[in-house]
C-alpha cells in the first residue's frame, strides 16, 4: 500500500469556536475552509467547486464513516465516528476535483467514556481548540480503471490535499477507491440521488500534526504515534435534508 506523504512544512491553522449545541465547528471562511449549514447536516460549497462539476455530498449518522485504530505493545484502541459532513466534486471518471470533509473531534467514540474525554482533551486532539479534523482535496491522480459493471464504476486513485489535525496542516496524497454508482431502483433503497463511495485505508504519525508529543501513554507503549485511518464515506448528489427527510418516513 503507498504510504501517505505529509509536507515537510506543517501550516498551523486556527481554528474556530464551535456554534452552540453543534458538534460541528464555524470554520472561517478567510482560511479557505467552509461552514456548515444551520442544519449541520452539510457544508456550504463554494460557488468556484459547485460549478466544476457534480457535488456529492457525505451522508452521516448511519454506518461508521472513520475508524482510526492505535496497536500499541500494551494497548489496543478503536474509535469510530459517522458524523463526517462534507462534499466532493466529480467530474469524469474518476476524478475528484474539489472536496472537503469535517470530522468533528468530539464524535470519536472508542468504547468507552473516559478515554473519549481523554481524546478530546488539550493533551491529544484537543477539540475546545480545534473542534474538527479537516481533509480538503486539491487533485486527484494516477487514476485507474478497477472494476466496472452495468450497476457501479471503480476507479483506483491517489487523493492529494490538506489534512488539518490540532490545528495543524500537512499536504497528504492518499491511496483510495471512488466508486460511481447512477441512480437505479436497488440504489434508492439506501438513498436517493446519484451515488458515489470514498474509501481508503492508510496510516498518519501523530507526531506529524503535534499530537501526543511527549505524553507518557506513547513512551510506556499504550498509544501507538501510528495510527492506521479506514475512511468509507457514502455521498449523494441529493442533498442531505432530502436524504434525512426520506430516514425518517
Amino acid at each position: 500500500m503507498t504510504r501517505t506523504i505529509p509536507s515537510s512544512r506543517p501550516r498551523t491553522v486556527l481554528g474556530a469556536l464551535a456554534a452552540a449545541g453543534c458538534l460541528l465547528a464555524l470554520p472561517l471562511t478567510s482560511l479557505g475552509e467552509a461552514p456548515a449549514t444551520e442544519q449541520g447536516f452539510e457544508l456550504v460549497v463554494p460557488a468556484d467547486h459547485a460549478a466544476m462539476g457534480t457535488v456529492f455530498h457525505a451522508l452521516k449518522g448511519r454506518d461508521a464513516q472513520v475508524t482510526f485504530t492505535s496497536d500499541a505493545p500494551l494497548e489496543y484502541i478503536k474509535g469510530t465516528s459517522n458524523q463526517v459532513i462534507g462534499y466532493a466534486v466529480a467530474g469524469e471518471g474518476g476524478h475528484l476535483l474539489a472536496g472537503e470533509f469535517h470530522l468533528p473531534v468530539a464524535s470519536l467514540d472508542t468504547g468507552i467514556p473516559m478515554r473519549n474525554e481523554h481524546v478530546q482533551s488539550n493533551r491529544w486532539l484537543n477539540a475546545e481548540s480545534h473542534p474538527d479534523v479537516i481533509f480538503q482535496i486539491a487533485e486527484t491522480t494516477d487514476i485507474k480503471l478497477a472494476k466496472t459493471s452495468d450497476t457501479f464504476t471503480t476507479y483506483d486513485v491517489t487523493l492529494v490535499g490538506d489534512m488539518t489535525i490540532n490545528g495543524v496542516t500537512r499536504e497528504m496524497s492518499i491511496p483510495a477507491t471512488v466508486t460511481r454508482m447512477p441512480e437505479s431502483d436497488a440504489t434508492k433503497v439506501r438513498f436517493p440521488g446519484d451515488l458515489l463511495a470514498i474509501r481508503c485505508s492508510y496510516p498518519i504519525l501523530l507526531s506529524d500534526f503535534e499530537v501526543g508529543v511527549g505524553d507518557a501513554g506513547i513512551a510506556a507503549g499504550k498509544v501507538s504515534n501510528e495510527l492506521m485511518l479506514e475512511t468509507r464515506l457514502f455521498c449523494s448528489s441529493a442533498s442531505p435534508e432530502s436524504v434525512m427527510s426520506q430516514r425518517r418516513r
